[in-house]
């Protein structure tokens, strides 16, 4: 019978914590294949959209492999036919056993199985290494596929992302799904809410983590409102502080744990220490910053990696690209722009924006 295999690493050290994880991984499989069962560390699937399990977070790899009894000679008759479809000319047997009860160990079986297969025996560069494993069933299999690794998605709690129309933010929520945590977008905008670049996004970044929900936010009374009665050095400030102190409502709106954005230290001039220090003082709720300490390429090899850059590179002028003053603050104290900010009617304008909201689910 064909199945697919699906091997975790990560979640094998989580101890007495193991099972919920293991339960968690299982139940987004099944969502994508149909059919997900775990048994003896390993989670037995589906063929059905086995081609995206490459996508899902958690999976250390996986592979399409033949399941048989546990018994030798079907074990050998499965490793030929594995051996034959490929035309390499050097192989090597891996096999393991959960099952104490079969009668060969590991070694064992691995030079009984060989001796079967009519190819070249090379142990360190084989050019195809057939795998066994050996459980209550035996599974079978040549290439192994490689996921993305780290945790299963909704096993860490949900946190709202920041979702710019650049590389950065894409790529951060990314990050924090391969951390366990199911990630609500929010984009700030002062044009038509409908934009097909954001969604594109969202789409790229739910094939990771399944239906995901997008806020979409007009900004455009909010900017009216700081330019008209603030300092031009401080617009970029102000302007992400009002960010977060509407992400933070929709944050709590949601029951989330945290926000999260794209920021990479001095990479722009709102990412200073200081002027980060001021931004994230409008928050209440912790701020997660996966790229932190990342450097731009090493980004955008990411989202290179994830599909979403050539989306993110498309010409697109969102809210902090626009009307900014010519020379921003780029070592900020806080003091002065909470007195700015005293200008502003906050709330006022943060229900106006919660009001106008739109909610798309993709």
């Amino acid at each position: 019978m064909k199945c697919v295999i699906v091997h975790y690493s990560e979640i094998g050290t989580k101890g007495r914590n193991r099972r919920f994880f293991e339960k968690r991984l299982t139940e987004n499989i099944r969502k994508i294949t149909g059919k997900a069962t775990l048994k003896n560390s390993r989670i037995i699937s589906g063929t059905k959209n086995a081609n995206k399990l490459a996508l899902i977070p958690g999976i250390s790899n996986y592979a399409l492999a033949v399941e048989v009894p546990s018994k030798l000679p079907n074990i050998r008759k499965a490793v030929l036919a594995v051996a034959k479809k490929s035309k390499a000319k050097t192989f090597r047997i891996t096999a393991t056993r959960s099952n104490k009860n079969f009668s060969l160990n590991s070694l064992e079986l691995q030079h009984n199985l060989g001796r079967s297969v009519r190819k070249k025996c090379e142990l360190k560069n084989p050019e195809l290494e057939i795998f066994v494993e050996v459980a209550d069933k035996t599974y079978v299999y040549g290439e192994k596929l490689r996921g993305p690794g780290g945790m299963p998605v909704g096993s860490a709690g949900r946190v709202v992302c920041l979702l710019s129309g650049g590389i950065d933010s894409p790529v951060a929520a990314y990050k924090m799904m391969t951390r366990g945590c199911k990630v609500i977008f929010v984009h700030f905008h002062n044009f038509d809410p409908f934009m097909t670049k954001i969604k594109k996004l969202t789409e790229i970044l739910a094939k990771f983590q399944g239906k995901s929900t997008l806020y979409l936010v007009p900004f455009k009374e909010v900017q009216a409102e700081i330019i008209k009665k603030t300092d031009p050095k401080y617009r970029m400030l102000l302007y992400r502080r009002l960010m977060m102190k509407i992400s933070q409502e929709i944050l709590t709106k949601e029951g989330a744990l945290g926000l999260v954005t794209g920021d990479s230290v001095s990479q722009v001039a709102s990412q200073t220490l200081e002027n980060l220090n001021v931004i994230h003082d409008a928050a209440t709720s912790p701020i997660f910053s996966p790229l932190i300490g990342t450097n731009k390429q090493d980004i955008v090899n990411e989202a290179q990696k994830i599909g979403t850059y050539d989306t993110s590179i498309r010409p697109y002028d969102d809210c902090c690209s626009v009307l900014i003053g010519k020379h921003p603050a780029t070592r900020a104290e806080i003091k002065p722009v909470k007195a700015l900010e005293k200008k502003l009617k906050i709330e006022t304008l943060i229900k106006k924006a919660l009001k106008k909201k739109e909610m798309v689910v993709i």
